[in-house]
């Protein structure tokens, strides 16, 4: 082929390129010019409630546009989720997902979105630990002397969590599992029946997020066994870590920001960057580490390689716990 053919093929493509790709990179650079819309999955209140609105609010002091919180939870968060999935990957639709996007995958069969392909990830935001906690007139006071005492009473000690098919669930399945014992499940319709039944003694044990016992821990009204993440938390470092009885035990919701797939890439990394701005600065750090959570941030592409790592971590939790579609 002559060379003037050559290069005029190679300038027609870069044109045809530059044509293409002249939308995207216009709308990153105006980005953001109208509010955007953070899809809460959870409950009004919850985790994914408060860090959504922290988040909105520096960034609308940051970028003068409206971040504008949306709690749209039901089925397991995957109502949120979906929302998110099926909206224009522009970068004005994000949704702030926790433990239960990594879950639903394994216990829902018929998800109407797909949580690796439907998404692009934004930034892992941090790591929120379960506790174990008991009654105080359970007669343990560590993870070993659970373990024992359980031995002695297969399936007398009961352990409530705000549901079935929760990240606290399927943590009370994983300590049966390794440690041997029999604990039986008591699935409330949310956290605060759960706590509020532990304390009364209605129940023997308590797994929940670290910050749904820190007060009643400080009050005596709770007995801290141990927390689900392989560290100790920051909060409480006085409890110990499951993981220092048993080996490798890990239960944790991860919290992080996802837009729907094919959101340009300068957009992905725009808010990337700006969130993950936050995540160090020493107000917004001090402000979730007071709940026991474990700051992470990272770029997208790491966030992508946590995802399915998780996904497979709790399928394999799901099926362990023997939790079913209901």
């Amino acid at each position: 082929m002559p060379a003037d053919t050559i290069t005029l093929l190679t300038r027609a493509t870069g044109l045809a390129l530059a044509i293409l790709l002249a939308p995207a990179l216009a709308a990153a650079q105006t980005y953001p010019n109208k509010p955007i819309r953070i899809v809460s999955p959870g409950p009004a209140g919850g985790g994914t409630d408060v860090a959504a609105r922290l988040i909105g609010q520096k960034l609308t002091e940051q970028w003068g546009q409206p971040v504008i919180v949306e709690n749209r939870g039901g089925a397991g968060g995957t109502i949120g989720m979906e929302i998110v999935a099926r909206s224009a990957p522009d970068g004005y639709s994000l949704v702030l997902v926790y433990g239960s996007f990594f879950i639903a995958p394994a216990v829902y069969s018929k998800l109407r979105y797909d949580s690796v392909k439907d998404f692009s990830p934004v930034i892992h935001l941090f790591n929120a630990p379960l506790m174990i906690a008991a009654n105080p007139a359970v007669p343990a006071r560590s993870v070993k002397e659970l373990i024992a005492l359980a031995k002695t009473k297969p399936g007398a000690i009961t352990y409530s969590t705000p549901g079935v098919g929760s990240g606290s669930h399927l943590g009370g399945e994983l300590l049966n599992s390794i440690a041997g014992i029999k604990l039986s499940h008591v699935p409330y319709k949310g956290t605060a029946p759960a706590v509020t039944d532990a304390i009364g003694g209605q129940v023997n044990l308590l797994i929940t997020a670290v910050q749904n016992t820190v007060t009643h821990i400080r009050s005596g009204r709770l007995v801290p066994i141990g927390t689900t993440a392989l560290k100790r938390t920051t909060v409480l470092p006085e409890v110990p870590a499951v993981a220092e009885t048993l080996p490798g035990f890990e239960v944790i919701s991860p919290y992080g920001i996802l837009a729907p797939a094919r959101t340009p890439r300068d957009i992905v990394a725009k808010l990337n960057s700006a969130v993950g701005a936050l995540l160090s600065n020493a107000e917004f750090k001090k402000h979730f580490e007071q709940d026991g959570v474990e700051i992470t941030g990272g770029s997208p592409e790491q966030f992508n390689e946590r995802i399915r790592a998780y996904l497979l971590h709790y399928a394999k939790l799901v099926q362990l716990a023997g939790v079913k579609e209901e």
